[in-house]
């Protein structure tokens, strides 16, 4: 295993955690995918990793050296362990979370028999064969199918199917009994929106006798949701028809008249809802760069300025811009709302989403459940 100087201002943050060391914080190079070990400037180990290229140099894997097949097996099978936590009646969630999991840059979805792996490094491109020899009879799963779309990486659409038979155009899986219709060729991320489901479920139980409205909402997990939690009527609004057509399959599937709610194909932040006593707010990242923070500020305040011109009691309001921190996302929500709110409910990452906690740019999703007072 190659050994690599690691610059003095980067030792500290290696030896406390953080999972990524930048070009400028190493000395030397090694091969796309080699393991290499980090040291500091008296020749002493502070950790090894993976080399990577682009804006990450080494992907930081552990403290104690070991061959990446054998790093492989102990992650993956711990990663699986811990996903205990996801509870019953649930076959849709995430086997791998990167960094969380110890293999930064490498995710991995479960739905039903089907594992949707997401490559966002190149070093692991060569190592997916053993992935998918770990993956296979650790989940009992029968296809591995690969995910494109990732710049930088592989930069363009569709997928392939790693091992195991074809996965269908459209998969059916549950989350805490709920069913929901997944197309992991072409879908949001994997599919779904995995890292949603606990907030789904939460929202499932505050929706009884209550008009909903679900902005940005996709293929309808929240609408479905409110709707088995006893919503008198759900409107779904998301700028796409064929995610209004897949809402709608996802109420029959759940034994639910479509008829009985309404499917709004229009642009959600200018929508002119009508008063609703739960409006569920879950628009896509609005920024991807730091410049553009005071941008993305700007745009959840007009978001929830115009919310809160119809939302009569809850806001089930959320945020998937990791740039943006929790207070500054808070503030915006604030000063959009107006008025007088309370904050019944706050949380963020579930448990099949873990964070390692050298890495705070890992944290990215911000969920909460305001109540307006009276």
């Amino acid at each position: 295993m190659k050994r690599l100087p690691l610059t003095a201002d980067t030792v500290g943050p290696v030896a406390h955690g953080h999972p990524w060391v930048y070009p400028d914080g190493v000395h030397g190079r090694a091969q796309v995918g080699d393991a290499v070990e980090l040291v500091d400037g008296r020749g002493r180990p502070v950790a090894w990793g993976i080399f990577d290229e682009g804006a990450i140099a080494v992907r930081i894997l552990g403290r104690e050296p070991r061959p990446i097949p054998d790093h492989l097996r102990l992650a993956l099978a711990a990663a699986w362990r811990r996903r205990r936590l996801v509870g019953p009646n649930t076959d849709a969630f995430r086997v791998c979370n990167g960094e969380g999991d110890g293999l930064g840059g490498l995710v991995v979805d479960r739905y039903g028999d089907v594992l949707v792996l997401r490559v966002y490094s190149k070093a692991w491109e060569r190592h997916l064969g053993t992935v998918c020899d770990v993956l296979l009879p650790l989940t009992g799963c029968r296809t591995v199918f690969r995910r494109y779309g990732v710049g930088k990486v592989d930069d363009k659409a569709g997928g392939e199917t790693l091992r195991g038979p074809e996965p269908a155009e459209a998969l059916v899986v549950q989350e805490h009994g709920m069913k929901l219709l997944v197309r992991v060729r072409e879908g949001q991320k994997t599919g779904l929106f995995l890292d949603q489901r606990e907030h789904r479920r939460l929202v499932r139980g505050w929706s009884a006798d209550r008009t909903v409205v679900n902005l940005f909402a996709y293929n309808g997990g929240f609408s479905v949701a409110a709707a088995l939690g006893g919503a008198r009527r759900v409107t779904s609004v998301d700028i796409a028809p064929a995610a209004m057509d897949d809402a709608r399959e996802n109420f029959r599937l759940n034994g639910l008249d479509p008829a009985a709610h309404d499917f709004v194909a229009t642009d959600a932040f200018s929508w002119p809802g009508p008063p609703s006593d739960l409006v569920i707010v879950d628009p896509p990242s609005l920024t991807h760069a730091k410049k553009n923070d005071q941008a993305a500020r700007g745009a959840y305040k007009a978001l929830h300025r115009h919310v809160g011109t119809y939302a009569t009691d809850l806001v089930a309001t959320s945020s998937c811009t990791a740039r943006l921190p929790w207070e500054r996302w808070e503030e915006a929500v604030r000063e959009g709302l107006g008025g007088f709110w309370s904050e019944l409910h706050r949380s963020a990452e579930p448990p099949d989403h873990p964070v390692a906690l050298g890495h705070p740019e890992g944290r990215y999703l911000k969920f909460a459940l305001l109540a307006r007072r009276a």
